[in-house]
């Protein structure tokens, strides 16, 4: 007997036409397509940089809706920063090298260093305020994962 293929459910059409969408924004609003090799270098560069980090709406239905409005918070301030959008695939693979818990987010960089991230969708007026004070906030070092270390009783020092 043969193992029958799992089901998935079929992709919603807001999934289907994501890189649509994220392929329209790079093109109209001059936005970086991040993979491994453009992220080095978009991290390098000097200046302000900020990567849109999406999941797959079927997903995290939150990544289109903030994929709509990335360049509108772009437009926000006097100095736009370097902007990219890192798309589903790679995007993952930045979640734990710079400690992001919950996609969509924000990450934002400056002169090859971490600043920090916005995670998640927010009220309008408190997402400016926040993107706002990320652009002024210092470099740090990204959080990692925490693991808590407790002495244990039993350890094997008898």
């Amino acid at each position: 007997m043969t193992p029958s293929a799992v089901w998935m459910p079929p992709r919603s059409a807001m999934s289907q036409n994501f890189n649509g969408l994220l392929d329209k924004l790079i093109l109209n609003h001059k936005l970086y397509d991040l993979d491994e090799v453009a992220f080095n270098s978009f991290l390098n560069a000097t200046g302000d940089g900020i990567v849109l980090l999406t999941e797959e709406p079927d997903k995290v239905a939150e990544s289109w809706d903030l994929a709509v409005i990335f360049p509108n918070l772009l437009a926000t301030t006097s100095t736009r920063p370097r902007a990219a959008i890192a798309r589903p695939d790679f995007a993952r693979q930045l979640l734990i090298r710079f400690g992001v818990q919950r996609m969509p987010a924000l990450l934002f960089l400056r002169d090859g260093a971490y600043v920090g991230v916005i995670e998640g969708l927010r009220d309008w007026n408190e997402f400016i305020e926040v993107y706002q004070a990320m652009l002024a906030k210092p470099i740090s070092r990204p959080p990692t994962i925490g693991i808590k270390v407790m002495a244990d009783s039993t350890s094997c020092e008898h």
